[in-house]
């Protein structure tokens, strides 16, 4: 089964408001005062005259240092305060983003329509009528005071780009991803305050949600990218959208559109995805984001378990910079990193050598979620044991070129591993088969650690024929010095039994641990004739009684992901607090009583 979540929810959090900032003002409207009213258990606000923001932080470790800032909708009559800033505001804290609800001053003048209704609209025009609004000023009441009311909402607007970038440092807040989203009359304001913007106002972005202009669109040199969300059934609104998109489009200036077919009423989080294509408005929002750049790329993640039992909740990333790797790493790689420092990268070839590493998921997860990035040969995919066999045995050179793959995304600006992964301390690890890789990939001088989970060398070749992986190589091809074929050997040799035996545990040049499923795991006498010929480089050899499918499946990757994760703590973390485990036969009997574990070449 494929669970397919995104790394946003990994997370629950709880919207609170941690701050509320009054915009200092020069004028402030007379003889009008502030009601709320609720509405369908929504809360209304009317009569604002005293400007302020609210401010939503995301957790930490979620943060991934953009703002929004929400223009709520009220036809600049009031505020639709609990749907558009509360719900958007926990949606967005969910994904990593801040977000600061701004209560612009609203255009109070005595009307004829109780408040918290929307007034009457003017003549409706379909979106074919676009031209009817030059300049994309699709302002539906324009008056003396309306438009007095909305240049004040704009000048708030423009305070709160200012002041959100003026504490961005205390609200951990990168000023240059910083964007207005409005939705409905908020969106004319977040129109409005790109339009009149002046230094230090600009957004970074805008998001328009069923908002037009409500000004003429003179589009500024500096303007953003811009997103545009609307119906084509919404009157007006979607006419006046369409020459916003057009106007953008016309100054060269990024934007995108989208003019949804079908739904009704004003847009709102949608409880459910599917019902129309409407409701998929704020998925959408989310990937343009993602897509910019402004967040990271987490739509391809899969969560699976809760997460792992470390500090930083992990995913399983499908990333298409390794595309032939299946990535465990940090949901939010920028805040384990500011923990840590960049991460150790472990190498990790899957039991039966095959091409997915979905059975050992539990296991992997745990391991990245205490902040390792885990570079798992061939696909994430559920596969049975036919369709395994039909692809063939991957090789150890795919394990070792995974060295290569992020050495460069690691140098690369661009890609999301930039400067976050670990590159002298390298572990390599696997499973039965995928043992034998690890062993043989550790002959490679960047490998700094090796772990064999039911696994060892045997000593002579394997009485069958191996298979070849076919076309089921590295992206960059065979590096100089891999094997072509079994028969060839190759620097690295090929899979467990195969052109490794035991006389080439010679080659290893770094610690070396072995854990085994105790007498019934088919490993156990391998890696006890492995632990035994080993004289030149410190290993232990730990032994549970499970078997050879260990404790992959259980919760957390069971007992086998804790030693295991004592182990790269020790040896690439530094932390000799974990070395108990292995070299103190006190605490080991004391605290772990159905482990046995040897070990020696120790210093």
């Amino acid at each position: 089964m494929k669970h397919f979540i995104l790394a946003a929810c990994l997370v629950p959090t709880l919207c609170m408001a941690q701050q509320v900032i009054p915009i200092p003002v020069d004028y402030e409207e007379p003889g009008v005062e502030e009601t709320v009213t609720v509405r369908d258990g929504q809360n209304i606000i009317s009569g604002v005259t005293k400007p302020s923001i609210t401010v939503y932080l995301p957790s930490e470790q979620l943060n991934t240092g953009t703002a929004v800032i929400l223009c709520s909708g009220g036809a600049m009559r009031f505020h639709s305060w609990t749907n558009d800033v509360e719900r958007m505001a926990k949606f967005l804290n969910a994904r990593g983003i801040a977000a600061i609800g701004l209560k612009y001053r609203l255009n109070n003048a005595k009307m004829n329509f109780p408040a918290g209704q929307m007034p009457p609209m003017p003549e409706m025009v379909d979106v074919t009528k676009f031209d009817k609004f030059p300049m994309a000023n699709a302002n539906p009441m324009p008056s003396v005071e309306g438009d007095a009311a909305n240049m004040r909402a704009v000048d708030d607007a423009r305070a709160a780009v200012r002041m959100v970038r003026e504490h961005a440092a205390e609200w951990n807040i990168d000023p240059q991803k910083v964007g207005l989203l409005g939705f409905s009359a908020g969106g004319g304001v977040a129109v409005g305050e790109v339009i009149c913007a002046q230094e230090g106002e600009m957004p970074n972005f805008l998001v328009t949600v069923y908002g037009p202009s409500f000004l003429d669109v003179k589009v500024p040199e500096n303007a953003p990218d811009l997103l545009i969300l609307t119906r084509a059934e919404h009157p007006n609104v979607a006419a006046g959208l369409l020459g916003l998109f057009l106007e953008w489009k016309k100054a060269g200036k990024n934007a995108e559109l989208h003019m949804y077919g079908d739904g009704v009423g004003p847009f709102a989080l949608a409880d459910r995805i599917g019902t129309n294509t409407t409701d998929t408005w704020s998925q959408n929002l989310i990937s343009w984001l993602e897509a910019r750049k402004f967040i990271p790329q987490t739509s391809q993640y899969i969560q699976v378990e809760d997460g792992g039992t470390g500090p930083y909740k992990a995913v399983v990333d499908r990333s298409a910079e390794t595309p032939d790797y299946t990535l465990y790493h940090p949901a939010n790689l920028d805040y384990a990193v500011k923990k840590e420092g960049p991460l150790p990268l472990v190498l990790f070839a899957n039991g039966g050598c095959s091409f997915t590493s979905k059975h050992f998921e539990k296991f992997l997860t745990e391991i990245a979620s205490h902040g390792y990035v885990v570079a798992a040969v061939g696909s994430f995919d559920e596969m049975s044991l036919e369709e395994i066999q039909a692809l063939g045995m991957t090789d150890t050179e795919y394990m070792v070129h995974a060295i290569d793959v992020m050495e460069k995304l690691n140098a690369d600006p661009k890609s999301l591993f930039y400067q976050k992964v670990n590159l002298k301390q390298v572990a390599a690890m696997g499973q039965s088969c995928g043992g034998g890789q690890a062993l043989s990939g550790s002959v490679d001088p960047r490998v700094t650690t090796t772990i064999a989970l039911n696994s060892g060398y045997v000593r002579n070749k394997p009485p069958f024929p191996v298979e070849e992986p076919g076309s089921k190589r590295p992206a960059g091809g065979p590096a100089a010095g891999f094997a072509k074929k079994v028969s060839e050997g190759g620097l690295y040799g090929k899979e467990f039994g195969g052109t490794a035996t035991q006389a080439d545990l010679v080659k290893l040049h770094a610690p070396v641990a072995y854990l085994i499923g105790g007498p019934d795991d088919v490993a156990y006498e391998p890696s006890g004739q492995n632990y035994d010929l080993i004289q030149h480089v410190p290993v232990v050899r730990c032994n549970l009684n499970v078997g050879h499918m260990a404790t992959y499946a259980q919760p957390h990757g069971g007992a086998f992901a804790e030693i295991a994760l004592k182990w790269l703590n020790w040896q690439t973390k530094g932390k000799t607090e974990e070395n108990k485990f292995f070299l103190d036969k006190a605490y080991q009997k004391a605290h772990y009583p159905d482990w046995t574990v040897q070990s020696k070449n120790w210093k």
